[in-house]
């Protein structure tokens, strides 16, 4: 297919590379190498990008024209609770076309500030290469649950938080003659003059995108409040340094040092070649779905030795460095361990699927490399499964749905119950898409993707009209408007991935455990959110903000979309032509919506559902820390999900065969009897329950007993 807007005429071009090099930036890196700077003459680089008014309405009519398409654009006018938000998007991007900036990077972060302030990780910008570069510390928090004991003798547990070295620790103190010592091994009580977590809860509000529930959006800003990414996050208000009051009373004021590669600051980098029409691939599918959790200079990792070593108790099956298609799993035994026996469970499968997005050759051969893995997996012998799911930022949608009729019974034997109702907003783009194209699917290649179906017939619609018309009048934020009819995906094509593979066994909900720690989103909010509004997993929540809810998931909203697959949708149909950037930002949306079973007329994404469990974690894998640290810490974590999740399967277990014993005796004794095994039971429960709520776990529900 020839494009319609090839590379920007050469004028235009050597115009824009003119204007950008008015800016001179001193600092300079080799190409793929990482350098380090102060804050202060990194600030000199990024402002010195001058305004570019053809860079600045470029940018707002492309973001502004594909918002057109957004699927939650009435909705942002009022979304009601849980979250309230009240965000006049399309206003505040009007306006600023008419606003003055003093250099480019003012601009973006005007952007970013706007586009930041939906709180949805589908709908989120980047600004161009030429600002590669992100700010960090020397320090990482490390909350800690510590006990205390309270007037009435109960024991409470809170989170105290600490520091411990990140990886930019060397080069901090060679750039600033060495860290205080006095950051370590003791509480850190106040940053810049308020409570630790009051102050990453604040910035996370106004900065951190990737959940709009507040438990989620802080475990992600544990990490990135130390951690900015000059691209992804609003970094104009970060000062030149941040203030620690330690608990003996030392302050500490820490400055900022700056990472960045050799694209920084220079602005030739911002107008590098744009992929065009012709150059749509997987990584912009509508239904590949996901984020990069870690944007910046790395990921984070798990490191196989230190999660297995020296741990007989667990069999590798797929290590972490082996996981190909992003599942790894082991087996670890708990024979013989405290409530084991009671509960019936000898071996535990842990399972981390780290994305729902595999590389393949392509996707047929991505998603037969996933659901190998899972069976390989899921062939070994155990007695209850553990699914971690933290920090999964999505990817196809059909193979987290594949991966749930893998592990339920009633999935498996019924595709259709995993089955999401999906709908479109109509635009000016989709009515012309619709009557010149008239495909049967939103897409441009309905053979690269998964094709939507009729949810009534199970057949595919047989043109685009059948799903488009006559669509449905609704109101959403007090704002009415037009979208599709119901559709929802076809995944024919997984359902029968692994070939001739079939499950050995099925857990029942309460031996098939789900961790989350709230940022699963995408895809991997499916995953979850499905099982859980059945009522079909168990799920454990790591971390958040003590005390207060948190969601297993987020960013739940359908599938999403970029600037130049509508483009190419356009040049398909014969329509105007659709604007692109000319400056490398990286630009997506929220495009379709997904909806809820339990509340049918609201999208999933504005609905906030809680873990079962709470367990007090927050040493989360990030590319600033040690990675050797963080695969410890989950190492432990697993250990605390297995005891834990014993112990509460062992004690129901014990009251059902007290009650069931006795249930077969008449008279006083017998109700006696019942009575104190029911309220044993009881307490040992309400034990569990409590510890799993403040984080901790029971190490044998026969402590509290004294058997």
């Amino acid at each position: 297919m020839k494009s319609l807007f090839n590379a920007l005429p050469l004028l235009l071009l050597s115009a824009l590379l003119f204007t950008a090099a008015q800016g001179a930036c001193t600092l300079s890196c080799t190409e793929k190498t990482v350098c380090y700077s102060n804050l202060s003459d990194a600030a000199e680089c990024w402002n010195n990008i001058p305004t570019n008014n053809d860079w600045k309405n470029n940018t707002l009519d492309v973001i502004t024209q594909s918002l057109e398409n957004f699927g939650f654009q009435a909705l942002y006018h009022e979304t009601g609770p849980p979250y309230n938000l009240k965000v006049p998007v399309m206003e505040e991007l009007n306006g600023a076309k008419d606003m003055t900036f003093d250099n480019d990077f003012e601009f973006q972060e005007h952007l970013q500030t706007i586009l930041t302030s939906l709180l949805d990780a589908h709908t989120r910008y980047s600004k161009p290469a030429c600002y590669s570069a992100t700010l960090v510390m020397p320090v990482a928090f490390d909350f800690r649950l510590t006990e205390s004991v309270t007037n009435s003798g109960a024991v409470q547990s809170e989170p105290v938080p600490y520091f411990i070295p990140s990886i930019y620790y060397d080069e901090y103190s060679e750039q600033n003659g060495g860290v205080d010592a006095a950051l370590f091994n003791q509480p850190v009580l106040l940053i810049n003059g308020v409570e630790v977590s009051t102050a990453i809860d604040a910035w996370g509000t106004t900065h951190e995108t990737r959940s709009n529930n507040a438990g989620a959006r802080f475990n992600a800003a544990i990490r990135s409040f130390l951690y900015r990414s000059v691209v992804s996050c609003l970094v104009g208000d970060a000062g030149d340094s941040l203030t620690m009051t330690m608990q003996d009373g030392t302050e500490i004021v820490l400055e900022w040092t700056v990472a960045y590669t050799s694209a920084f600051g220079q602005a030739s980098e911002c107008v590098k070649k744009q992929k065009t029409t012709e150059d749509v691939d997987e990584e912009m599918l509508p239904n590949r779905q996901r984020i990069l959790l870690n944007e910046g200079l790395g990921e984070a990792v798990v490191t196989h030795a230190e999660l297995h070593e020296n741990r007989p108790d667990r069999k590798v099956v797929i290590s972490p460095e082996d996981a190909e298609y992003e599942i790894s799993c082991f087996v670890q035994s708990t024979k013989g361990d405290a409530g084991s026996s009671e509960a019936g469970v000898d071996d535990v499968l842990v399972m981390k699927v780290s994305s729902f997005s595999p590389n393949g050759t392509g996707y047929l051969d991505a998603w037969d490399g996933f659901t190998t893995d899972a069976a390989t997996c899921l062939d070994e012998n155990y007695d209850m499964i553990v699914v971690d799911v933290m920090q999964n930022g999505g990817g196809y949608v059909c193979m987290g749905l594949r991966l749930l009729e893998m592990l339920i019974e009633d999935y498996w034997n019924d595709h259709t119950k995993v089955e999401m109702k999906y709908d479109l907003p109509h635009s000016t783009l989709m009515n012309g898409w619709i009557a010149n194209v008239n495909n049967p699917d939103p897409y441009i290649d309905p053979d690269a993707v998964e094709q939507i179906l009729n949810p009534e017939s199970q057949e595919p619609f047989v043109d685009g009209k059948a799903y488009y018309y006559p669509g449905r009048n609704v109101t959403m934020g007090g704002v009415k408007s037009w979208r599709t009819n119901w559709f929802c995906l076809n995944c024919k094509e997984a359902e029968v991935l692994p070939n001739g593979w079939a499950p050995k066994k099925f857990m029942p909900k309460e031996k098939l455990i789900i961790l989350s720690d709230g940022t699963c989103g995408s895809t991997c909010a499916s995953f979850t959110r499905i099982a859980q509004e059945a009522n079909k997993a168990t799920f454990i929540g790591a971390g958040g903000l003590w005390k207060e809810e948190m969601d297993v998931a987020s960013f739940a909203g359908g599938f999403v979309c970029q600037p130049l697959y509508l483009a190419t949708m356009a040049a398909q149909a014969g329509l105007s032509t659709f604007p692109q950037f000319i400056t490398n930002q990286y630009w997506q949306f929220g495009w379709a919506a997904w909806y809820s079973q339990i509340q049918p007329s609201r999208p999933v994404q504005f609905i906030e559902q809680g873990p079962d469990h709470r367990l007090g974690f927050w040493q989360f894998p990030h590319a600033s820390v040690n990675s050797s640290v963080t695969t410890s810490a989950t190492s432990a974590l697993y250990d605390e999900v297995i005891a834990d999740s014993i112990s509460r399967i062992s004690v129901e277990a014990e009251a059902k065969n007290c009650n069931n014993k006795n249930g077969v005796y008449i008279g006083f004794i017998s109700f006696l009897s019942v009575a104190l095994c029911g309220l044993a039971g009881f307490v040992v429960y309400e034990q569990v329950r409590r510890r799993q709520d403040e984080g901790g776990g029971v190490d044998s529900p026969y402590a509290v007993l004294g058997k």
